[in-house]
């Protein structure tokens, strides 16, 4: 029985708000709502969906019902969806309001299909029954999956229980025989949208950069059906297999190495391996040349975007990714400036950047801007373009947007922020930091930081942000992966034509011979284009060309490069050789 497994349902209650029972009167109420005004069409459909799951129906009517709803319901979560470039985290509360909402309208359509497979039980004879039972599973997947995938793009932490119900849905379909039995096009097999949600669970999700979440989603829905999930647990490689415990409110995680598991009726096997090989031959071909529109991958991105995700995916997929060495537990501070423009600021001893080619410094204020209406400006411009007013207000408190701006640091003409982060615990790789004080920060997974421990002042250390999260209202997680233990500031520009571009700052880093890496620079993004010569200029040297040869990743705001000298002797030039010290 349906009732008997962990799957929640609304209980029935009166309700002061009213809705359309009958399919017909509901095709002519939807036509007439105010699409275009995206918020007041959004309180009416989440009033009808609220009353409608919470009133006693025939299945059948229901069904109908619930189908009506779906485009209605699509177009309005996209059209509230908060943009996501240039993220403001934590989550202010307008976009945090609109999110939750979206995710409340998912949920009660996800009630809507759970409610006809309760129905469906009750019922001696229905024609059509197993065929109804499956579309009814699939677009409860569907969406609770949808209340994962939105969470995930703004960095939300999961509801409790979602997993576990998909889990359990999963569990009634595959007990009831369901799954394999083909359908039409516009209705795929609810076991792949099942696999659809477990492996953008397994796509570390909050270590996607915006936007990607639907990109990889969309390649799933192409290529999800040449991955396997089955109950035989002796694996004989655990590469790109992966451990589904159905009991757990989680998606799977990577199968245990040299452990050996016994049969049970919670634990299957997901096998990856198919997938994983799908995405890799993709980057065999994008590496070959072949332009991404050509490829039917499913998702659309240009040639080094896609090149990124599908890397991604064959390492979350294929490997199954674990961490590498141990973390500690630590209580610290540190503080962190966001960008290369401002780690090169505060390595350079807080001095102005000063091209090698002008006398002049360019200043990023103009002469005598107030430092009150510069912050005032930057508070503004941190606020959420798309505020939506969904309730009846929310709390003021949240109202300090970009208060912390007063403690960025103000010199010759530049204005760089410092935040001060909690280090929660560390490993020889990265840390985990945390902050309810970073206020209006601009933060994206792929950003460079710069960080700096409390007890040195005169250190800088070079760190990416891997993943991202806010586990609550006013609250930051991020994961950083530590790229070098010292930086230089360096300037570079690109060698066109024999008079070049402008000098832009960038940051040479240190060799690190344990992993046999020489020296790299970290570039502005489209600075290493084409593999272009640069001239690189270091502090008290002269400027010097370079060749990159390696792109060791790229990310929206910068390219890691190891590059190599192009040392000149009379008309020649000399193999580039590697500088390593």
């Amino acid at each position: 029985m349906l009732t008997d497994l962990p799957i929640s349902f609304p209980r029935k209650r009166v309700s002061a708000w009213v809705t359309e029972t009958q399919p017909n009167d509901l095709k002519v109420w939807l036509g007439s709502l105010p699409m275009a005004d995206s918020v007041a069409a959004a309180r009416e459909v989440y009033q009808a969906l609220y009353t409608l799951n919470r009133l006693e129906l025939p299945v059948q009517t229901r069904l109908k019902l619930m189908q009506l709803y779906r485009d209605s319901v699509g177009v309005i979560s996209n059209a509230l969806q908060p943009p996501t470039q240039n993220n403001v985290l934590p989550v202010t509360p307008q976009k945090r309001q609109v999110v939750e909402f979206v995710r409340q309208l998912q949920m009660e359509m996800a009630h809507g299909y759970k409610l006809v497979l309760r129905d469906i039980e009750r019922v001696r004879f229905m024609w059509g029954k197993r065929q109804t039972n499956a579309r009814a599973l699939e677009w409860a997947i569907h969406y609770l999956g949808e209340v994962l995938c939105r969470s995930y793009q703004a960095y939300m932490a999961c509801p409790r229980g979602v997993w576990r119900e998909l889990h359990a849905l999963y569990t009634y379909g595959e007990t009831n025989k369901w799954f394999g039995e083909a359908e039409s096009d516009t209705h795929p097999r609810a076991l792949s949208r099942y696999l659809r949600v477990l492996f953008l669970g397994l796509a570390n999700p909050y270590q996607l950069p915006e936007t990607e979440c639907r990109r990889v989603d969309r390649f799933l829905q192409r290529w999800v059906d040449e991955s396997h999930l089955h109950n035989e647990l002796a694996v004989s490689n655990p590469a790109g297999h992966f451990l589904l415990d159905l009991s757990v409110d989680a998606p799977p995680s990577p199968f245990p190495k040299d452990v050996s598991l016994k049969s049970s009726s919670h634990l299957r096997t997901l096998d990856a391996l198919g997938l994983a090989r799908r995405a890799q031959s993709f980057i065999n071909k994008l590496k070959k040349g072949e332009p991404a529109q050509s490829l039917d991958m499913g998702m659309e991105c240009l040639d080094n975007a896609c090149l990124d995700i599908l890397r991604r995916m064959v390492r979350f997929w294929g490997l199954g990714v674990r961490r590498q060495g141990s973390r500690k537990k630590r209580k610290g501070h540190c503080f962190v400036a966001l960008g290369i423009n401002a780690l090169h600021f505060f390595v350079s001893g807080q001095e102005s950047f000063s091209p090698p080619d002008q006398t002049d410094s360019p200043a990023n204020l103009e002469p005598g801007l107030d430092l009150d209406e510069f912050v005032s400006t930057q508070r503004e411009k941190s606020m959420d373009e798309t505020y939506i007013d969904l309730a009846a207000g929310h709390d003021d408190a949240e109202a300090e947007e970009g208060a912390s701006l007063a403690d960025s640091l103000l010199a010759a003409g530049e204005v760089y922020r410092v935040d001060r982060w909690q280090i929660r615990d560390e490993s020889m790789s990265g840390l985990l930091l945390a902050s309810r004080t970073a206020r209006g920060t601009r933060l994206r997974v792929g950003e460079l930081l710069g960080i700096q421990d409390v007890s040195e002042s005169d250190s800088w250390r070079v760190g990416v942000i891997r993943w991202l999260k806010t586990p609550s209202r006013n609250d930051i997680e991020m994961g950083v992966e530590m790229l070098s233990p010292s930086v230089a500031p360096v300037a570079v520009r690109r060698m066109e034509g024999g008079s070049g571009s402008a000098y832009m700052q960038a940051l040479l880093l240190a060799p690190q011979h344990a992993i046999k890496r020489p020296a790299s620079l970290i570039i502005p993004r489209g600075a290493g284009q084409d593999d272009a010569p640069l001239l690189l200029a270091e502090v008290d040297g002269q400027p010097r060309q370079i060749k990159p040869i390696e792109v060791l990743e790229h990310t929206g705001s910068f390219e890691y490069i190891v590059f190599a000298d192009l040392a000149s002797h009379g008309d020649r030039t000399m193999d580039a050789q590697i500088n390593l010290e």
